[in-house]
């Protein structure tokens, strides 16, 4: 059930973006995603907004968004989650990823998508809306994880792409790296840098990932998400 009012409250706050939500500013003070450009940026909560997560005790870092703009090519949004093995290499889970494509009509080129965890041993969840008249969207519950991580007791480091980024059709975007430890010691995590060397993982019990990858083609039928 509190899964379900978090994502909920997930998506009534994406639904937000278009009014009263913001996007990162850049260091010179200018909005982080640019009108004509196409490129993802961290959202930036209002002080009302984070409020109303915290009726729901969800904490800032539970609570991860992003703002997309595309163009009028875009027909695919595939949001994968990676699991790392014992040999430092990532590999696509059995669950956690999703899809949303379509040709006519095509997905909105500009929209927002958030992970939410409330920490109850069943992961991040997708929520995704898209900006348009209908904001239409979808939600995807979190998948597991495993039992001695569920559990809790142990160190947890996260790190997001903390800055605008382009947006390249058929290129993946480190979104989010997270890892479990049952040492105290934690690192400053960086999705992007520790996406492409996991190294700093090296002896930890259990690490994930999560990645988006916008496309202009549409995905073949019964393609895995990968």
């Amino acid at each position: 059930m509190k899964k379900r009012i978090v994502l909920m409250l997930a998506g009534l706050l994406l639904c937000g973006v278009f009014t009263g939500c913001q996007p990162a500013e850049t260091g010179d003070g200018g909005s982080a995603v640019s009108a004509g450009e196409m490129q993802l940026a961290p959202m930036q909560l209002s002080d009302e907004q984070y409020s109303v997560l915290s009726l729901a005790d969800i904490h800032a870092q539970e609570f991860i968004a992003y703002e997309y703009q595309a163009d009028e090519n875009l027909r695919c949004i595939t949001t994968t989650r990676y699991i790392l093995n014992d040999a430092l290499e990532w590999e696509p889970a059995d669950s956690g990823s999703g899809r949303i494509y379509g040709d006519t009509p095509a997905p909105s080129p500009t929209g927002a998508f958030a992970l939410t965890d409330k920490g109850d041993g069943q992961g991040f969840a997708h929520v995704l809306r898209e900006r348009g008249e209908s904001s239409t969207g979808y939600t995807s519950s979190g998948p597991g994880l495993p039992e001695e991580v569920a559990a809790g007791r142990l160190a947890v480091g996260v790190g997001v792409q903390q800055q605008a980024v382009p947006i390249v059709y058929g290129e993946e975007i480190p979104i989010l790296v997270r890892t479990f430890r049952d040492q105290s010691e934690l690192f400053v995590y960086d999705a992007a840098r520790d996406f492409a060397d996991p190294s700093r993982f090296e002896g930890d019990l259990f690490t994930e990932a999560y990645t988006v990858t916008f496309s202009d083609v549409m995905p073949e039928e019964g393609s895995p998400i990968t």
